[in-house]
């Protein structure tokens, strides 16, 4: 399902989806209730930036409604 959302890897294997975007390196801060993942500079992270993380929920219930953040550099 990842890779139908990725321009360019729509029929990629597991294993290179998993070493490309879910290997890859962030760094998250929990301040609060607000939760932010900021991704460094990658070849791969003006993909995931095309990906409609809209369509993610915005509340994280395991935080009783804090938010989640993405930052790509």
């Amino acid at each position: 399902m990842l890779a139908r959302k990725l321009r360019g890897f729509e029929d990629r294997d597991a294993p290179k989806l998993y070493r490309h975007f879910v290997q890859g390196k962030g760094v998250v801060s929990v301040g609060g209730s607000k939760v932010t993942v900021s991704f460094p500079r990658r070849a791969h992270n003006p993909i995931l930036c095309g990906v409609p993380w809209n369509n993610l929920p915005a509340a994280l219930l395991n935080l009783s409604g804090g938010t989640l953040a993405l930052r790509f550099r």
